[in-house]
Protein backbone atom coordinates (compact mmCIF):
# COMPACT_ATOMS: atom_id res chain seq x y z
CA UNK A 1 0.00 0.00 0.00
CA UNK A 2 1.19 3.41 -0.52
CA UNK A 3 1.66 5.73 2.59
CA UNK A 4 3.65 9.29 3.43
CA UNK A 5 6.61 9.27 5.89
CA UNK A 6 8.87 11.71 7.76
CA UNK A 7 12.47 11.74 6.09
CA UNK A 8 14.01 15.11 7.14
CA UNK A 9 13.42 18.59 8.14
CA UNK A 10 10.89 20.06 5.91
CA UNK A 11 10.19 16.34 3.96
CA UNK A 12 8.06 14.02 3.47
CA UNK A 13 7.59 11.21 0.85
CA UNK A 14 5.30 9.10 -0.33
CA UNK A 15 6.30 4.76 -0.21
CA UNK A 16 4.87 1.65 -0.14
CA UNK A 17 4.59 -0.24 3.02
CA UNK A 18 3.46 -3.44 3.66
CA UNK A 19 -0.78 -4.04 4.38
CA UNK A 20 -1.91 -4.31 8.01
CA UNK A 21 -2.64 -7.74 8.42
CA UNK A 22 -5.83 -9.25 9.15
CA UNK A 23 -5.41 -10.38 13.07
CA UNK A 24 -9.37 -11.69 13.62
CA UNK A 25 -9.23 -8.71 16.37
CA UNK A 26 -8.36 -5.52 15.30
CA UNK A 27 -10.30 -3.57 12.32
CA UNK A 28 -8.22 -2.63 9.21
CA UNK A 29 -9.97 0.59 7.22
CA UNK A 30 -9.64 1.16 4.23
CA UNK A 31 -8.96 5.20 4.47
CA UNK A 32 -11.01 8.01 2.53
CA UNK A 33 -10.51 11.36 3.55
CA UNK A 34 -7.64 12.54 6.12
CA UNK A 35 -7.32 15.98 7.42
CA UNK A 36 -3.67 17.66 7.51
CA UNK A 37 -3.16 18.98 11.34
CA UNK A 38 -0.99 21.75 12.60
CA UNK A 39 0.56 18.97 14.24
CA UNK A 40 1.61 17.50 11.43
CA UNK A 41 3.06 20.40 9.95
CA UNK A 42 5.32 20.65 13.12
CA UNK A 43 6.84 16.94 12.73
CA UNK A 44 7.54 17.85 9.13
CA UNK A 45 9.19 20.95 10.20
CA UNK A 46 11.43 18.75 13.03
CA UNK A 47 11.86 16.00 10.40
CA UNK A 48 15.81 15.49 10.94
CA UNK A 49 15.42 15.25 14.97
CA UNK A 50 14.75 11.92 16.79
CA UNK A 51 11.11 12.18 18.00
CA UNK A 52 10.21 13.58 13.99
CA UNK A 53 11.92 11.50 11.74
CA UNK A 54 10.52 8.03 10.28
CA UNK A 55 6.65 9.40 12.01
CA UNK A 56 3.94 7.94 9.22
CA UNK A 57 1.62 10.96 10.04
CA UNK A 58 -2.35 11.16 10.09
CA UNK A 59 -4.66 11.18 12.59
CA UNK A 60 -8.00 12.95 11.58
CA UNK A 61 -9.68 10.38 9.19
CA UNK A 62 -12.88 8.73 7.84
CA UNK A 63 -13.15 5.31 5.46
CA UNK A 64 -14.61 1.90 4.93
CA UNK A 65 -14.52 -1.52 6.98
CA UNK A 66 -11.94 -3.30 5.01
CA UNK A 67 -11.88 -6.38 8.12
CA UNK A 68 -13.87 -5.80 10.49
CA UNK A 69 -11.92 -8.01 13.41
CA UNK A 70 -14.13 -9.09 16.34
CA UNK A 71 -16.59 -6.48 15.67
CA UNK A 72 -19.79 -8.03 14.86
CA UNK A 73 -21.61 -5.12 14.66
CA UNK A 74 -19.37 -4.20 11.33
CA UNK A 75 -19.05 -5.58 7.64
CA UNK A 76 -16.60 -4.58 4.89
CA UNK A 77 -17.87 -1.32 3.35
CA UNK A 78 -19.28 0.22 6.65
CA UNK A 79 -18.66 3.79 7.08
CA UNK A 80 -16.18 4.40 10.06
CA UNK A 81 -13.37 6.91 12.17
CA UNK A 82 -11.73 6.18 14.90
CA UNK A 83 -10.42 7.48 18.27
CA UNK A 84 -6.72 8.24 16.88
CA UNK A 85 -5.88 7.26 20.34
CA UNK A 86 -4.02 4.26 21.63
CA UNK A 87 -5.89 1.32 24.51
CA UNK A 88 -5.62 1.84 28.13
CA UNK A 89 -2.16 -0.13 29.08
CA UNK A 90 -3.80 -0.84 32.22
CA UNK A 91 -0.82 -0.58 34.33
CA UNK A 92 0.51 3.45 34.33
CA UNK A 93 -0.47 5.65 37.17
CA UNK A 94 -3.55 6.84 35.52
CA UNK A 95 -4.64 3.44 34.49
CA UNK A 96 -4.34 2.61 38.36
CA UNK A 97 -6.25 5.14 39.19
CA UNK A 98 -8.94 4.81 36.70
CA UNK A 99 -7.99 7.75 34.51
CA UNK A 100 -7.80 5.72 31.43
CA UNK A 101 -7.73 8.76 28.87
CA UNK A 102 -4.48 10.28 30.41
CA UNK A 103 -3.30 6.48 30.04
CA UNK A 104 0.55 7.52 29.11
CA UNK A 105 0.32 4.79 26.45
CA UNK A 106 -2.95 6.43 24.99
CA UNK A 107 -1.09 9.59 24.65
CA UNK A 108 1.25 8.28 22.59
CA UNK A 109 -1.53 8.26 19.38
CA UNK A 110 -1.46 7.14 16.02
CA UNK A 111 0.78 9.13 13.35
CA UNK A 112 2.43 11.74 15.95
CA UNK A 113 5.40 9.61 16.82
CA UNK A 114 8.40 7.81 15.84
CA UNK A 115 8.14 4.84 17.98
CA UNK A 116 4.36 4.90 17.74
CA UNK A 117 1.66 3.43 15.79
CA UNK A 118 1.66 4.28 11.92
CA UNK A 119 -0.94 7.35 11.23
CA UNK A 120 -3.69 7.88 7.97
CA UNK A 121 -1.33 8.73 5.61
CA UNK A 122 -2.06 5.62 4.15
CA UNK A 123 -4.61 3.45 2.27
CA UNK A 124 -5.19 1.19 5.23
CA UNK A 125 -5.08 1.51 9.00
CA UNK A 126 -5.22 -1.13 11.54
CA UNK A 127 -6.72 0.15 14.66
CA UNK A 128 -8.38 -1.60 18.33
CA UNK A 129 -12.06 -2.19 17.79
CA UNK A 130 -13.05 -0.50 20.68
CA UNK A 131 -11.53 2.75 19.14
CA UNK A 132 -14.05 2.72 15.95
CA UNK A 133 -17.19 5.08 15.15
CA UNK A 134 -19.90 4.25 12.68
CA UNK A 135 -20.44 7.34 10.75
CA UNK A 136 -23.87 8.22 10.75
CA UNK A 137 -25.45 8.40 7.39
CA UNK A 138 -26.65 12.13 8.07
CA UNK A 139 -22.37 13.10 8.05
CA UNK A 140 -19.82 13.15 5.76
CA UNK A 141 -16.45 11.95 5.39
CA UNK A 142 -15.11 15.68 5.50
CA UNK A 143 -17.43 16.18 8.86
CA UNK A 144 -16.30 12.66 10.52
CA UNK A 145 -12.66 13.95 9.99
CA UNK A 146 -13.39 16.84 11.81
CA UNK A 147 -14.31 15.42 14.43
CA UNK A 148 -10.62 15.09 16.22
CA UNK A 149 -9.74 18.60 15.70
CA UNK A 150 -12.76 19.62 16.52
CA UNK A 151 -12.99 17.50 20.49
CA UNK A 152 -9.96 19.30 21.81
CA UNK A 153 -11.45 22.69 22.01
CA UNK A 154 -15.13 21.36 22.69
CA UNK A 155 -12.88 19.71 25.90
CA UNK A 156 -11.16 22.81 26.73
CA UNK A 157 -14.21 25.12 26.33
CA UNK A 158 -16.58 23.13 28.27
CA UNK A 159 -14.34 22.66 30.98
CA UNK A 160 -13.74 26.15 31.31
CA UNK A 161 -17.19 27.27 32.05
CA UNK A 162 -17.67 29.71 29.12
CA UNK A 163 -21.53 31.03 29.73
CA UNK A 164 -23.52 33.45 29.00
CA UNK A 165 -22.40 36.77 29.91
CA UNK A 166 -18.50 36.23 29.35
CA UNK A 167 -15.59 37.93 27.78
CA UNK A 168 -13.41 35.64 25.89
CA UNK A 169 -10.34 36.31 23.90
CA UNK A 170 -9.01 33.37 21.59
CA UNK A 171 -5.37 33.98 20.06
CA UNK A 172 -5.14 32.61 16.81
CA UNK A 173 -7.20 31.65 13.95
CA UNK A 174 -5.94 28.22 12.32
CA UNK A 175 -8.41 25.32 12.66
CA UNK A 176 -8.08 25.08 16.68
CA UNK A 177 -8.72 28.85 17.15
CA UNK A 178 -11.59 28.57 14.83
CA UNK A 179 -12.92 25.61 17.10
CA UNK A 180 -12.11 27.72 20.05
CA UNK A 181 -14.16 30.73 18.90
CA UNK A 182 -16.90 28.76 17.58
CA UNK A 183 -17.59 26.33 20.81
CA UNK A 184 -17.34 29.95 22.93
CA UNK A 185 -20.13 31.27 20.92
CA UNK A 186 -21.83 28.06 21.17
CA UNK A 187 -21.79 27.85 24.80
CA UNK A 188 -23.33 31.22 24.90
CA UNK A 189 -19.83 33.70 25.16
CA UNK A 190 -21.48 37.52 24.24
CA UNK A 191 -18.33 38.89 22.92
CA UNK A 192 -15.32 36.78 21.55
CA UNK A 193 -12.23 38.63 19.92
CA UNK A 194 -9.58 36.75 18.07
CA UNK A 195 -5.67 38.05 17.28
CA UNK A 196 -4.29 36.78 14.08
CA UNK A 197 -1.53 37.70 12.02
CA UNK A 198 -2.55 35.94 8.66
CA UNK A 199 -5.80 38.19 7.63
CA UNK A 200 -7.28 35.46 5.76
CA UNK A 201 -7.92 33.55 8.96
CA UNK A 202 -9.18 36.66 10.34
CA UNK A 203 -11.31 37.44 8.22
CA UNK A 204 -12.82 33.86 7.95
CA UNK A 205 -13.95 34.16 11.73
CA UNK A 206 -15.23 36.91 11.06
CA UNK A 207 -17.06 36.28 7.99
CA UNK A 208 -18.96 33.29 9.42
CA UNK A 209 -19.42 34.55 12.87
CA UNK A 210 -16.91 33.27 15.17
CA UNK A 211 -16.10 35.96 16.44
CA UNK A 212 -17.21 39.63 17.60
CA UNK A 213 -13.77 41.82 16.90
CA UNK A 214 -10.46 41.04 15.12
CA UNK A 215 -7.34 42.10 16.16
CA UNK A 216 -4.31 42.58 14.25
CA UNK A 217 -1.52 40.14 16.48
CA UNK A 218 1.25 42.67 14.95
CA UNK A 219 0.08 45.71 16.25
CA UNK A 220 2.53 47.53 18.39
CA UNK A 221 -1.08 48.93 20.40
CA UNK A 222 -2.07 45.81 21.01
CA UNK A 223 -2.42 45.19 24.25
CA UNK A 224 -4.02 48.69 24.92
CA UNK A 225 -7.02 47.70 22.34
CA UNK A 226 -7.18 44.53 23.89
CA UNK A 227 -7.92 46.07 27.32
CA UNK A 228 -10.41 48.35 26.01
CA UNK A 229 -11.94 46.19 23.76
CA UNK A 230 -12.62 43.82 27.40
CA UNK A 231 -14.08 46.71 29.27
CA UNK A 232 -11.03 48.17 30.97
CA UNK A 233 -10.82 45.06 33.36
CA UNK A 234 -9.69 42.09 30.98
CA UNK A 235 -10.92 39.34 29.51
CA UNK A 236 -12.93 36.61 31.51
CA UNK A 237 -11.39 33.80 29.63
CA UNK A 238 -8.25 33.35 27.03
CA UNK A 239 -7.71 30.75 24.88
CA UNK A 240 -4.34 30.59 23.66
CA UNK A 241 -4.30 28.50 20.32
CA UNK A 242 -0.74 29.07 18.56
CA UNK A 243 1.70 27.52 20.86
CA UNK A 244 3.99 30.88 20.96
CA UNK A 245 5.58 32.49 23.32
CA UNK A 246 4.50 35.98 22.62
CA UNK A 247 0.86 35.00 22.14
CA UNK A 248 0.84 33.13 25.51
CA UNK A 249 2.60 36.54 27.56
CA UNK A 250 -0.06 38.39 25.82
CA UNK A 251 -2.51 35.87 26.86
CA UNK A 252 -1.46 37.27 30.88
CA UNK A 253 -1.56 40.42 29.78
CA UNK A 254 -4.88 41.09 28.34
CA UNK A 255 -6.69 38.75 31.08
CA UNK A 256 -8.61 39.88 34.27
CA UNK A 257 -7.72 39.18 38.22
CA UNK A 258 -8.53 35.29 38.55
CA UNK A 259 -9.01 34.79 35.03
CA UNK A 260 -8.78 31.23 33.56
CA UNK A 261 -6.57 30.83 30.67
CA UNK A 262 -6.51 27.55 28.30
CA UNK A 263 -3.17 26.62 26.58
CA UNK A 264 -4.36 24.73 23.54
CA UNK A 265 -1.44 25.30 21.11
CA UNK A 266 1.38 22.86 20.79
CA UNK A 267 4.95 23.97 20.85
CA UNK A 268 7.72 21.54 19.54
CA UNK A 269 10.23 23.65 21.25
CA UNK A 270 10.45 25.45 25.21
CA UNK A 271 9.19 28.69 25.39
CA UNK A 272 9.64 31.80 27.81
CA UNK A 273 7.25 32.48 30.17
CA UNK A 274 7.08 35.71 32.06
CA UNK A 275 5.35 34.00 35.47
CA UNK A 276 5.55 37.11 37.36
CA UNK A 277 2.42 38.39 35.21
CA UNK A 278 0.95 35.22 36.43
CA UNK A 279 1.71 35.39 39.74
CA UNK A 280 -0.15 38.82 39.81
CA UNK A 281 -2.89 38.33 37.93
CA UNK A 282 -3.24 35.01 40.24
CA UNK A 283 -4.25 33.35 36.81
CA UNK A 284 -5.50 29.97 36.34
CA UNK A 285 -3.58 28.10 33.55
CA UNK A 286 -5.25 25.43 32.30
CA UNK A 287 -3.39 23.06 29.33
CA UNK A 288 -6.08 20.75 27.26
CA UNK A 289 -3.65 18.36 25.29
CA UNK A 290 -6.85 15.91 23.72
CA UNK A 291 -10.23 14.89 24.94
CA UNK A 292 -12.62 12.03 26.40
CA UNK A 293 -13.44 9.15 24.49
CA UNK A 294 -16.99 10.62 25.70
CA UNK A 295 -16.62 14.11 24.37
CA UNK A 296 -15.25 12.63 20.92
CA UNK A 297 -18.82 10.93 20.77
CA UNK A 298 -20.56 13.81 22.26
CA UNK A 299 -18.74 16.23 19.09
CA UNK A 300 -19.44 13.52 16.68
CA UNK A 301 -22.97 13.25 17.59
CA UNK A 302 -23.35 17.08 17.35
CA UNK A 303 -21.73 16.77 13.83
CA UNK A 304 -23.98 14.56 12.52
CA UNK A 305 -27.18 16.03 13.80
CA UNK A 306 -26.06 19.34 11.80
CA UNK A 307 -25.85 21.60 15.34
CA UNK A 308 -22.17 22.72 15.15
CA UNK A 309 -21.07 23.31 11.06
CA UNK A 310 -17.39 22.05 10.62
CA UNK A 311 -17.55 22.40 6.51
CA UNK A 312 -17.10 26.20 6.82
CA UNK A 313 -13.22 25.50 7.35
CA UNK A 314 -12.80 22.47 4.68
CA UNK A 315 -10.61 24.78 2.33
CA UNK A 316 -9.69 22.39 -0.37
CA UNK A 317 -8.31 18.87 -1.54
CA UNK A 318 -5.13 17.07 -2.32
CA UNK A 319 -4.27 13.65 -3.17
CA UNK A 320 -1.69 11.59 -1.61
CA UNK A 321 1.17 12.60 -3.74
CA UNK A 322 0.49 16.15 -3.49
CA UNK A 323 1.14 16.30 0.16
CA UNK A 324 4.58 17.72 0.29
CA UNK A 325 3.21 20.39 -1.93
CA UNK A 326 0.37 21.24 0.26
CA UNK A 327 2.75 20.97 3.38
CA UNK A 328 4.69 23.91 2.30
CA UNK A 329 1.60 26.03 1.21
CA UNK A 330 0.61 25.57 4.60
CA UNK A 331 3.32 26.28 5.82
CA UNK A 332 3.99 29.84 3.98
CA UNK A 333 2.30 32.86 5.41
CA UNK A 334 0.59 33.40 2.31
CA UNK A 335 -1.19 30.60 3.23
CA UNK A 336 -5.37 31.13 2.45
CA UNK A 337 -6.72 27.96 3.32
CA UNK A 338 -7.94 26.74 6.94
CA UNK A 339 -8.07 22.97 6.27
CA UNK A 340 -6.86 20.63 3.72
CA UNK A 341 -7.80 17.28 3.41
CA UNK A 342 -6.34 14.22 1.65
CA UNK A 343 -8.62 12.51 -0.12
CA UNK A 344 -8.05 8.88 -1.20
CA UNK A 345 -9.56 6.37 -4.16
CA UNK A 346 -13.21 5.98 -3.43
CA UNK A 347 -13.45 2.69 -5.40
Amino acid sequence: MKGAIITGAKKIEVRDFPMPEPDGKNVIMKVQTCGICGSDIHIWERGDQPDSYGVRPGHEHAGVVFDPGSRTDLKVGDRITSLPKNTPCGVCTACMEHRYDDCTNRIKGIGCYSDGPAGTYAEYFITAPQLVRKIPDTMTNEEAAMVEPCATPYSAVKDMGIRRGDKVLVFGGGIIGSFAAQWSKYFGADYVAMVEVNDFRGKKNLEVGNIDELFDGRDPELLGKLIKASGGKGFDYVLECTGAAQPLNMAMMASKMYARIAIIGISAEPILFNNIVALFKRARLQAYFTYSDAEFDEVLRLIAEKKFDVLRYHSGDCSLDEIEKSFEYLHSPECEKIKIMIQFPRD
